[in-house]
């Protein structure tokens, strides 16, 4: 039987990416506040009814391998429900590759949201082991709601009510950031417990957000490294900071910035096009919009 449906994968920011520890298995312990956001999200079209598996990435060919995280959640599915493959993937795309906002994590647990709910053969905390195997954030992308991660990201304590932030602006500065690179340039000396009153320190900014002081609660570990190895990183912050953003923070590992404004993130977009306009793989996210 032949059917066919579409979904937005979505991204998401870390507003906070604590390390606490590092594992033996060389994993790392993490204490990070995940927030959706719906743009830049990949699209992910899905046709059932031909037997077997294919990937379809308009405009990245080069995607289109069996390393894909949508192939592997696909086979992954199909192995363990039994279920035959008969499903045809067209995955357009919208967010920047190994960014710092998880949109191969996001393509991966779209697959399972989508396949899961068409055929409903996993309750939701099947489906939830299911995508740890995947990637540790594949989990949250399965909910898509603000979340506190521990453990490697996969521990997830939804927040009871939904935040409120200031205006976002999201920079991917044109090149890709590895993260094995991002963890094992880290300085061992920021491994740390986290603030153990830093859940209720954000539930007080999200419920006041004009007035919280985010620069103090918005922390990357991992953003040290970055700032020293890309000075292009430090300049577009500075510049951020410069237009009014109460906070300029790297995203995950990278190579993302996500800037919080009480107001005036659009015109700071421009200024940013305006001051960057020669680099032409920079992009450039505010709102619902690409600029």
């Amino acid at each position: 039987m032949n059917w066919h449906e579409q979904s937005n994968c979505g991204c998401k920011i870390n507003l906070r990416l604590k390390v606490t520890a590092r594992r033996p298995d060389g994993f790392h312990e993490l204490s990070t506040l995940f927030y959706p956001l719906e743009f830049p999200g990949d699209v992910l079209e899905i046709s059932g009814g031909s037997p077997g598996l294919s990937l379809n990435v308009p405009g990245f060919p080069e995607l289109e391998t069996p390393g894909n995280l949508v192939l592997k959640a696909a086979q992954l599915f199909a192995g363990l429900s039994g279920i035959d493959p008969e499903w045809s993937f067209t995955l357009h795309k919208y967010a920047p590759i190994a960014a710092g906002i998880g949109g191969g994590s996001a393509d991966a647990a779209c697959v399972l949201r989508m396949l899961n709910e068409h055929y409903r053969v996993f309750t939701p905390e099947k489906l939830a082991e299911i995508a740890v195997s995947l990637g540790a954030d594949v989990t949250f992308f399965l909910t898509r709601k603000p979340a506190w991660a521990t453990g490697i990201g996969e521990k997830l304590e939804f927040l009871e009510t939904d935040p409120v932030l200031p205006e976002v602006l999201l920079v991917y500065p044109g090149f890709p950031v590895s993260a094995k690179w991002a963890y094992v340039n880290m300085a061992p000396e920021l491994i740390s417990p986290d603030d153990p009153d830093i859940k209720n320190r954000f539930d007080r900014a999200f419920s006041e957000p004009a007035a919280a002081e985010w620069d103090n609660l918005c922390r990357n570990d991992l953003a040290p490294a970055l700032w020293k190895k890309f000075p292009l990183l430090r300049n577009i912050r500075q510049k951020l900071i410069s237009s009014g953003a109460l906070t300029v923070q790297v995203s995950g590992s990278g190579s993302s910035l996500f800037a919080l404004f009480a107001h005036g993130a659009e015109k700071a977009a421009g200024m940013l096009k305006s001051e960057f306009g020669n680099m032409k793989q920079m992009r450039i996210f505010t709102g619902d919009k690409e600029l």
